[in-house]
């Protein structure tokens, strides 16, 4: 009987190892690699938010687009300059954002897709004053201080940095508390429309106008 029992717990030992290595052999793999795209995943994320608190800073001489001052040409080199690596923002984001909830994935996209969109737009005026020659007029004019569409680009800029600092916060939100979290995406996606529809009818404005060559500057 103690026989029995004995090769019975033998038995049932060696099928637990058995049952444990092959656990292993199939599962491990694949957890090994899930841990893998996380932490890579968080890595790539923590890169983004970093970046986004500091790209501000990269564009601090944007404001000048709306001068007719020298600080004009200073604002269009920095644009040159970034306009590349902020578009690149949304290609990073897009590495690691499968990993996000649906709506806090959407609120960061659409705040980085809005701040290329804006940047086009900008582009398209320094692009529409140096080829018309204004800015060159205008500069000449030391009794002007400001280009005619100086408040439509003082909108683009601002908006720059309503994204930049809209999608940092948004991506930084936990889901650790459900009704707080759910309440900011709400809000962040509440703000991100009005401020897509505040963008879109200025730049309409703001594209006739600066479309033509009489532009009207602005004096001081």
């Amino acid at each position: 009987m103690s026989t029995s029992i004995v090769q019975t717990a033998l038995v049932s030992a060696g099928t637990a190892a058995m049952v444990t290595l092959l656990v292993e052999y199939a599962a491990k793999p694949r957890l090994e690699a899930r841990k893998d795209r996380v932490v890579e995943r968080m890595r790539l994320r923590r890169q983004l938010e970093a970046r986004l608190l500091s790209v501000p800073y990269d564009l601090m001489y944007l404001y000048g687009l709306e001068s007719a001052t020298m600080a004009w040409f200073m604002g269009a080199q920095n644009l040159e300059d970034m306009s590349e690596e902020c578009g690149q923002l949304y290609v990073e984001f897009g590495k690691f954002s499968e990993g996000l909830p649906k709506r806090q994935r959407d609120v960061v996209g659409g705040y980085l897709l809005q701040l290329s969109s804006t940047l086009i737009a900008l582009q398209f005026h320094v692009f529409m004053y140096k080829q018309t020659g204004i800015i060159g007029q205008l500069i000449q004019d030391h009794e002007v201080t400001k280009v005619g569409t100086a408040d439509h680009i003082h909108m683009m800029v601002d908006t720059v940095y309503e994204c930049l600092a809209g999608a940092y916060s948004a991506l930084v939100l936990s889901p650790g508390r459900p009704v707080r979290y759910m309440r900011r995406i709400r809000k962040f996606a509440q703000h991100q429309k009005k401020m897509a529809a505040r963008f879109t009818n200025n730049f309409g404005a703001a594209d006739a106008e600066s479309a033509t060559a009489a532009d009207t500057p602005v004096s001081g």
